[in-house]
């Protein structure tokens, strides 16, 4: 038999069989589902179809796109991978395998399998002969679907102040909490209600300046991609007519309009007990006294920012609310002017919870000028951002905020913005995009990670470095801001030197332990879905990561362990960064 000319007839069910060569092979157009395919002896006769999974296989675990470019980093050198389809476990793909890079980040070298070819939706998996096969994934245009619903409703479960029952928390639930009038601690004769708002983090304290900066990326995502957001995530305001991501910012500024100072307009800095409860207690169970700590620069000033862009956004919404924010802003603003030295804020000798210190209000106060300018159009908030507005790393964390004063001017359509600011933040910003592209392309997992930033939070920075270059997208449309930001995804999500997804309940290779009270303390046999953990730490900042991480190049340094909160913590607004993302990629584009 002439094995070179046999053709073998094929009907998918479903599924869409490729074949090809090598990488730059054409690919059968999507209508062939129910046509006969030539498959030639030389594609594929000595690869087999593997069954043990190997770590060294790292894609997206929930998956792509159908549109989607569509990459998988392998560690090591092979030469052939295949495309399986998981249900009928037949090749629909086969390829070369190419590149030889070493990553600095992880000391891996590796190479690359490129399936964007495959269009057709369903489960696979891929295999490569003599290493084995990957984790199942999906392609599909709605894969990031729940998991974008499931980011937002991390945040209600770290709601304060209220009840978790069992029809929205189900096995979450717990008894409300910290609804006791809280001490000033400069006099804890004086008590005030700052009940409500979100637990911070793996803890139970609140602090405005995270809060912030959380609501803001909540309000960003859904102006900038509104169609993403629905209003069935299932928490207490679902069925309202109100996107859920608006209900849920508007819940935590509620709190953070609680933690104004009424005589002065200053904003305190944060509300927590003395020190942090034992890692297996739940929110109900945390009676410790809460103390409200003193007035601080940048507070005030990340409260007059987030509070105006409220009072822009919620004006067609929430007219009563947009007003109230509108009126506490100002009064914030009036603080700052009174008082133009800089208020810096230490936890006092007794106090050991998160500082959430800094050495400068100036980026939090020109982001709140140039909020306070968008929403009112007044020009002194124009004059104070024009003049004192620097470019100072376009920051988009809690402790540099200055991206989000850029954003905040960039598009704002209020005349008198000064052209010249304008055209000088969009060179620069820019500039920074194109370095972050140029970084994912030196990459070895296509992230774009300089191997210095991997510090605590980093999984915060891979997100906010995708954030930015989707701002770059709008301000000058390029495939390549938006390329680098997927595969920042693709990261989060699995597509690491460690296999790992970072965000607890997705993926294959989950997050189990998560440094997060809640999930440590209750009786559900998962942790809270939905949370970002911090990610790999170069710096081992706590003694699980000292002990087991020693020596680990910096992609590697996490470990899923309660007790390693450098590397395994979640944060508020480590998941508004990527809610951001799954906008942008759950948004009709």
């Amino acid at each position: 038999m002439n094995w070179k000319n046999l053709i073998i007839s094929l009907t998918l069910a479903g599924s869409l069989i490729f074949t090809m060569s090598s990488c730059t092979s054409k690919p059968v157009s999507s209508d062939v589902s129910e046509k006969t395919i030539e498959v030639e002896e030389n594609m594929s006769k000595n690869l087999k179809i593997e069954n043990e999974l190997s770590d060294e296989i790292h894609i997206d675990q929930l998956g792509y796109k159908t549109l989607a470019k569509k990459i998988a980093v392998i560690k090591g050198q092979y030469k052939k991978f295949q495309v399986i389809n998981s249900k009928t476990g037949v090749a629909v793909l086969t390829g070369d395998l190419t590149g030889n890079l070493k990553d600095e980040s992880s000391g891996d070298t590796v190479c690359y399998a490129d399936f964007s070819k495959i269009t057709v939706p369903g489960k696979y998996f891929m295999s490569i002969s003599g290493l084995g096969k990957s984790y199942d994934f999906l392609i599909d245009d709605s894969v990031y679907t729940k998991i974008n619903d499931a980011m937002q409703k991390a945040l209600y479960y770290q709601r304060c102040g209220m009840a978790l029952t069992t029809e929205y928390a189900g096995e979450y639930s717990h008894a409300d909490c910290h609804k006791a009038l809280s001490k000033l601690y400069s006099d804890e004769t004086k008590k005030i209600d700052v009940s409500g708002g979100w637990h911070d983090a793996g803890d139970y304290g609140k602090y405005v300046v995270p809060a912030s900066v959380t609501a803001a990326g909540l309000l960003l995502a859904y102006e900038f991609y509104p169609q993403a957001f629905t209003d069935a995530t299932r928490i207490p305001e679902s069925g309202n007519g109100i996107p859920d991501i608006l209900d849920e910012a508007k819940y935590g500024i509620q709190w953070i309009l609680k933690m104004q100072d009424s005589e002065s307009g200053g904003v305190y800095h944060k509300v927590t007990s003395r020190g942090f409860p034992e890692i297996t207690t739940m929110p109900d169970k945390d009676v410790d006294d809460q103390l409200v700590m003193p007035i601080s620069t940048t507070a005030t000033a990340d409260f007059a920012a987030v509070t105006a862009m409220a009072s822009r956004i919620y004006m067609t919404i929430d007219p009563a609310f947009a007003q109230n924010c509108l009126q506490a802003s100002k009064k914030a603003w009036e603080w700052l002017e009174n008082n133009k030295n800089f208020v810096e804020f230490k936890n006092p000798s007794d106090v050991a919870t998160g500082e959430y210190g800094d050495s400068s209000g100036k980026d939090e106060k020109a982001w709140a000028a140039a909020e306070l300018f968008r929403a009112t159009g007044n020009e002194k908030y124009n004059k104070y951002f024009v003049d004192n507005y620097q470019v100072e790393g376009f920051g988009l964390g809690w402790q540099n905020v200055s991206g989000f004063a850029a954003i905040a001017y960039l598009f704002s359509d209020v005349s008198g913005t000064d052209q010249e600011k304008v055209d000088e933040i969009k060179k620069s910003w820019l500039a920074k995009a194109d370095m972050f592209t140029s970084t994912g392309q030196k990459d070895g997992y296509l992230v774009a990670m300089h191997k210095m930033e991997y510090n605590w939070g980093s999984n915060m920075n891979v997100a906010t470095h995708a954030m930015h270059l989707l701002i770059a997208d709008r301000l000058k449309v390029d495939e390549k801001y938006t390329q680098t930001a997927e595969e920042c995804i693709h990261y989060l999500l699995g597509r690491n030197t460690l296999n790992q997804s970072y965000i607890t309940g997705f993926g294959s290779k989950q997050v189990t332990k998560p440094h997060h009270r809640p999930s440590a303390a209750d009786f559900a046999l998962k942790p809270v879905p939905g949370l970002l953990v911090g990610g790999p730490n170069s710096a081992l900042e706590d003694d699980v990561a000292k002990s087991k991480l020693s020596g680990k190049s910096p992609a590697e340094c996490y470990i899923d362990d309660v007790n390693s909160f450098s590397t395994n913590e979640v944060a508020t607004y480590w998941n508004s960064s990527a809610i951001f993302i799954l906008g942008y990629l759950n948004s009709n584009k």
